[in-house]
């Protein structure tokens, strides 16, 4: 009778665990459904909470860019298309945009840090350190809004040498 109940309980066990992991698979699923699909901008985006839309796009957009180094997928998801470059070593449009970053990041040499954003009506701006081998930039970016979507830029580098002699120059 031991035996029985013993060889019962293991059963019992394992029908409940495979339970269990199939309820977990399908918890798991279910989740992977609901998660919402990577944020694409809306040129169209209007109404009383665009200013924080417009926000979380570039603070997205920021985290894509500057600490994740990904060019492609921040560009894809909030530079679509028209792309005003004030740059003045730069070309128009995305694709040069795409092309020159990337190639800036490559290699896993340049380091980004220190980066805050703020953002409202229609515009955000990202203001972060970025050091490469022979060189380190405070850089402010300052970003035109159609909708939720960046549509205009301009930039400003400062060098940072180390030798500064106000001691919170730049952050």
């Amino acid at each position: 009778m031991r035996f029985f109940t013993s060889s019962f309980t293991v059963l019992l066990l394992s029908v409940s665990a495979l339970a269990m992991n199939v309820g977990r698979a399908d918890a798991d699923a279910a989740d992977a459904a609901s998660k919402p699909k990577p944020k694409v901008c809306d040129p169209n985006a209007k109404g009383g909470n665009l200013a924080q839309l417009q926000y979380e796009a570039l603070a997205d957009f920021a985290d894509l860019f500057v600490n994740q180094q990904d060019v492609l997928t921040a560009f894809n998801r909030y530079v679509p298309g028209e792309y005003k470059q004030h740059n003045p070593f730069a070309q128009q449009g995305r694709d040069f945009a795409i092309q020159f970053l990337t190639n800036g990041f490559a290699g896993g040499l340049t380091v980004t840090d220190h980066l805050t954003i703020f953002g409202g009506q229609g515009y955000g701006i990202m203001h972060y350190k970025m050091a490469g081998p022979d060189i380190t930039w405070a850089v402010a970016d300052y970003f035109k809004f159609k909708g939720t979507c960046i549509v205009e830029h301009w930039d400003v580098l400062q060098q940072i040498t180390g030798t500064e002699p106000n001691p919170i120059a730049f952050f």
